[in-house]
C-alpha cells in the first residue's frame, strides 16, 4: 500500500494544483491576449498568466480575485478563467437581469420587460448616423441642438409650428399678434 501511495502521490498533487484561486496583482493589457501577475499563496507570486475574455466584451480590472486553470496540469502554464471584483459587483439584481458596469458606479442593466437602463454620469455617441425608432422620445432636461433642426412639424406651447397663424398682420416693420 506504501508503494501505491508513493506512486499515486505526484498525480494526487497535480490534481490538488489544476484548479486555483488568486488575488490579481498587475495587468498588462497591452498584448493581443491580457496578462496577469497573481498571488497565488502567501508566498507564490506568478507573472504572466494569461487571461480568457468572453468575445466581444474586454475588461482591465483593477484587481480582484481569479479563477487559475493550470493547463496538462503544469503549474508552469497557468491560465485565468474570470476575473471578479466582489468590491464593485453590482448586487440585488433579479432572476434573469444582466448588467456591464465599471468601477466607478456607471452601468448599462438589461432587465424584465425589454427595458435597458444607462447609468451613468455623460453619455456619448460617436456615430456617422444615429436614428431612434420609437413612438414616443422623452427628454426631462433642457435640449440643446448644435446645428439644424430638421422636422415635419414642431409645437411650441400646443401651437404647431407648420400651421399656425398670426393675427393683426401689417406690412412693413411691425410686429403681428400672437400665434394661434
Amino acid at each position: 500500500m506504501r508503494a501505491l501511495n508513493q506512486y499515486l502521490a505526484p498525480l494526487k498533487r497535480g490534481l490538488k494544483l489544476m484548479i486555483s484561486r488568486a488575488v490579481v496583482s498587475i495587468v498588462t493589457d497591452s498584448f493581443q491576449r491580457q496578462n496577469l501577475q497573481v498571488q497565488i499563496q502567501a508566498d507564490e507570486v506568478v507573472d504572466d498568466v494569461e487571461r480568457f475574455q468572453n468575445y466581444g466584451h474586454s475588461s482591465v480590472p483593477f484587481g480582484g480575485e481569479t479563477i487559475l486553470v493550470s493547463v496538462g496540469g503544469k503549474r508552469s502554464h497557468l491560465v485565468a478563467l474570470v476575473v471578479d471584483d466582489k468590491e464593485s459587483r453590482p448586487t440585488e439584481l433579479k432572476a434573469g437581469d444582466s448588467v456591464l458596469y465599471h468601477a466607478e458606479g456607471h452601468q448599462l442593466l438589461l432587465t424584465e420587460n425589454g427595458e435597458a437602463i444607462l447609468t451613468c454620469k455623460k453619455y456619448r455617441v460617436k456615430a456617422d448616423e444615429v436614428v431612434f425608432e420609437s413612438p414616443q422620445t422623452q427628454f426631462t432636461g433642457n435640449v440643446d441642438i448644435v446645428g439644424v433642426s430638421n422636422a415635419a412639424d414642431h409645437q411650441s406651447a400646443g401651437i404647431s409650428g407648420a400651421s399656425h397663424t398670426h393675427t393683426g398682420v401689417e406690412q412693413g416693420n411691425k410686429e403681428t399678434g400672437t400665434p394661434k
